[in-house]
């Protein structure tokens, strides 16, 4: 029967073309989905161990058609000799030693997926080091040898003591020796590791530790030595069959030393204090020993306490009895070599960042530094190359500036000069970091340059070799340089900028940063050529090169040797040197390049600052700091590190580390009122601040428990001997300068005293306040 309609061809639509492709995508990720599923592997044992040379059974369960899988060692289809063989089956065989990375990964790989496996770690081992037991099973305090009894032990196996590796020695696969030391009593616990590759640790057997009956004695007991003599001292052991011993110094070589047969050598230097014990240990027992009491002594000095007492005045914060003795030893010369040989003394990063907590430590350390003629000398320095805490608030800020002055103190002037010039104290303090060209960012900043010129080496006029002003025509002092040289200097020292901090992003005007010296900006520099004191720095040169150019200029000045002389003779001797001292030391410093050492040597042993009798103008004033911190070593004390005192210095117009301005405390060109005399340090010494040091004074003898120490035992059998407490204040704090009339003063003013010791701080209090303490004589 023929059909009402028409044969025809059904071609599908675009629409339903997309429709049959989405459900044969679908299909397909079903597809993929249940092989994922079902294609999954379970493997085991999991996270397993094996020996050297064992066997371990691995298993794979595969829920897919084939269920075939290709067992690998690290990847290695079957595994190879140095990581060990699996086989098809899944048995694993170790090697013969452990690989070096003991920690395996054994994987099954399907074979119809390959890209479906699983994984697990296997780690090879060494054998496991059984150990039985120890003989003896019980020990005493003291060196010990025993013996270990187990299974597994190898050549290279060692022995431990409550975790510590002891000496070992290897005898057999069963048997292991060691030797050790038992301090004190208890328990020990011993164990035997193998280390290396599969290092294992075995078990341990625990061993009882009793004290040792053990005793020392050395004879003679006590003696008196001088200094650089030797002294011979004997132990007896008794208790221990060992009677050997080992001899030592309590309190290190500073004390001196002693060989292994008991022969002790005194240092050359008396230390503080100068009592000390020699100690002989038992060799086998080492918590049982004797000691010998020493009692140091100086030998005789041919120099006399008050020219020990001018040089300490010079060279360090004041005498102490210690220092003084040890230059009465010594020698003024031999004194110097050993304190320009001592290590500089560490200057701490404060907790908080606190320039208070710097403070604090700097007055402590003033009075207790071993390094004495050091600190006196970065304190001469500071006043030259200023930088302060009323602009560096934050202590990272100003240690840049105090290590360099540490750091070269001894060194190179002109290094000192570079190293203080790329501190970022000093590119804070006087504006040189981020000075630039002209055109960019404001151009360059004179202020460093000013005062590198003016007060960092030479000066504001024209001098002759011996520090006096070279006048000119009429009697006029002549310039050193004039503004257009100031000008010149700040160009050929721009292209300067802070550190980039560690992981930090470099500007090209880096924020400031004090963890590192100042970094270079070529494209911030004044490259064209600059004159500076008529000397021309070459175009074209980097911010180093200019730098460079600027100091050796400024070094080679006919100014800078006695400028800088005259500046270290007034801080550090007397504030109106002779015109031949100062040419004496300023000569030192030409022919040496600027050696501070040498310098400082000159200054200290010329024959101006050493005479038998200085002439009645001669010294120099204390400042505040010098003063109260002679005072304190004069009585054997010194500023304790975390004392509250500071602000009293503020208000005697010398707050430490925190000078006014770039001048430092006092100008270095004042002079004595009403005399043609220099004496800078009389600029803060008004009759208030005068008044402030006695308090001061009088609060450091009546109180002030924590804030420092004084030693007042010494004058302690005089309480009730006015011309003999007297005496005794004007050995040891005016070593016998003390004139009759103000000795007589003194026992008036102290007689009327309610008890021994009111009497004995009026005597101190009324010599520490008299000119003759108060001038560095």
């Amino acid at each position: 029967m023929k059909s009402k309609y028409p044969s025809r061809l059904i071609v599908p639509t675009a629409r339903g073309l997309v429709a049959l492709a989405t459900i044969l995508l679908a299909w397909g990720g079903t597809f993929a989905s249940q092989a994922q599923v079902y294609g999954a592997i379970d493997l085991w044992p999991r996270n397993s161990t094996v020996e050297i040379g064992g066997t371990k059974s691995f298993g794979a369960y595969v829920p897919i058609t084939p269920n075939n899988v290709e067992w690998l060692v690290n990847g290695i289809p079957g595994g190879d000799v140095t990581l060990g063989t699996i086989s098809a089956s899944g048995l694993y065989r170790a090697p013969s030693a452990a690989p070096m990375n003991s920690v395996l990964t054994i994987t099954a790989r399907s074979t119809a997926f390959p890209a479906t496996t699983a994984s697990t770690s296997l780690t090879v081992t060494r054998p496991y080091p059984w150990l039985w037991s120890i003989s003896p099973s019980s020990l005493q305090t003291g060196s010990f040898s025993i013996s270990l009894n187990g299974n597994n032990f190898a050549a290279d196996s060692v022995v431990t003591a409550n975790g510590m590796d002891l000496p070992t020695t290897y005898v057999s696969k069963t048997r292991l020796t060691a030797t050790g030391m038992a301090s004190s009593a208890g328990t020990i616990a011993f164990a035997v590791r193998h280390p290396g590759p599969g290092a294992v640790k075995g078990n341990s057997v625990n061993a009882a530790v009793q004290a040792a009956s053990v005793t020392v004695s050395v004879s003679p007991g006590s003696a008196t030595v001088l200094l650089g003599q030797t002294q011979s001292f004997a132990a007896t052991v008794t208790g221990s069959a060992n009677t050997a011993v080992v001899w030592s110094v309590v309190g290190g070589s500073v004390n001196g030393v002693i060989d292994a047969l008991g022969n002790y050598m005194a240092p050359a230097l008396l230390p503080s204090p100068a009592q000390l014990k020699v100690r002989a240990s038992s060799a086998a027992h080492p918590s049982a020993y004797g000691e010998a009491t020493v009692q140091l002594v100086a030998p005789p000095s041919a120099l006399p306490s008050l020219a020990v007492a001018r040089y300490l005045e010079q060279s360090s914060f004041g005498p102490h009895d210690t220092s003084i003795a040890q230059v009465q030893s010594l020698g003024i010369p031999g004194h110097l070599d050993w304190q320009f040989s001592l290590p500089a003394s560490t200057i701490p990063t404060p907790s908080g960042n606190s320039v208070g907590a710097l403070q604090q430590w700097i007055l402590h350390h003033y009075t207790a530094a071993p390094d004495q003629l050091r600190q006196r000398v970065i304190y001469a320095l500071s006043q030259i190359l200023v930088v302060s805490a009323n602009k560096q608030v934050y202590a990272d800020a100003m240690l840049p500036w105090m290590r360099a002055l540490s750091l070269h103190a001894f060194g190179n002037y002109k290094d000192l000069l570079r190293d203080v010039t790329r501190s970022s104290s000093m590119g804070k303090y006087l504006d040189l970091a981020n000075s630039t060209k002209p055109g960019i960012g404001g151009g360059a900043n004179e202020n460093f340059a000013r005062e590198l010129l003016q007060l960092f080496t030479i000066g504001l006029w024209k001098l002759k070799p011996d520090g006096t002003q070279d006048l000119g025509p009429g009697g006029s002092p002549v310039s050193t340089y004039t503004q257009e040289d100031v000008a010149q200097l700040s160009l050929a020292l721009t292209g300067w900028t802070y550190a980039t901090p560690p992981g930090g992003i470099a500007f090209s005007q880096n924020h400031e940063y004090h963890g590192a010296p100042m970094e270079t900006r070529p494209a911030l520099h004044a490259t064209g050529s600059k004159t500076v004191l008529g000397e021309v720095i070459p175009a074209g040169q980097t911010v180093e090169q200019d730098l460079k150019s600027v100091l050796t200029l400024l070094m080679n000045h006919p100014n800078t040797a006695p400028f800088i002389s005259l500046r270290l003779i007034r801080s550090l001797v007397a504030s109106n040197p002779s015109g031949a001292y100062v040419t004496r030391v300023a000569q030192v410093f030409q022919n040496t390049g600027g050696n501070l050492r040498e310098v400082v040597r000159a200054i200290l042993l010329d024959e101006e600052a050493r005479p038998e009798s200085p002439p009645s103008d001669f010294g120099r004033l204390k400042e505040p700091l010098l003063q109260v911190s002679g005072f304190l070593r004069a009585l054997n004390g010194q500023f304790n590190p975390h004392q509250q005192l500071t602000y009293l210095f503020a208000y005697m117009a010398q707050s430490p580390l925190n000078p006014p301005s770039v001048f430092s405390w006092f100008s270095p060109l004042h002079r004595v009122p009403r005399s043609p005399l220099f004496g800078p340090e009389f600029q803060i010494y008004t009759p208030t601040e005068s008044v402030l040091r006695g308090n001061l004074f009088h609060y450091i003898l009546n109180s002030g428990a924590g804030d420092f120490s004084i030693d007042l035992s010494p004058y302690q059998p005089f309480g009730n001997d006015m011309p003999g407490l007297v005496e005794l204040a004007n050995q040891r704090l005016l070593r016998g300068r003390m004139p009759a009339g103000m000795k007589q003063v003194l026992i008036d003013a102290a007689t009327p005293g309610y008890d021994a010791r009111t009497r004995i701080e009026t005597v101190l209090y009324l010599t520490a306040l008299s000119g003759q303490f108060a001038v560095q004589y």
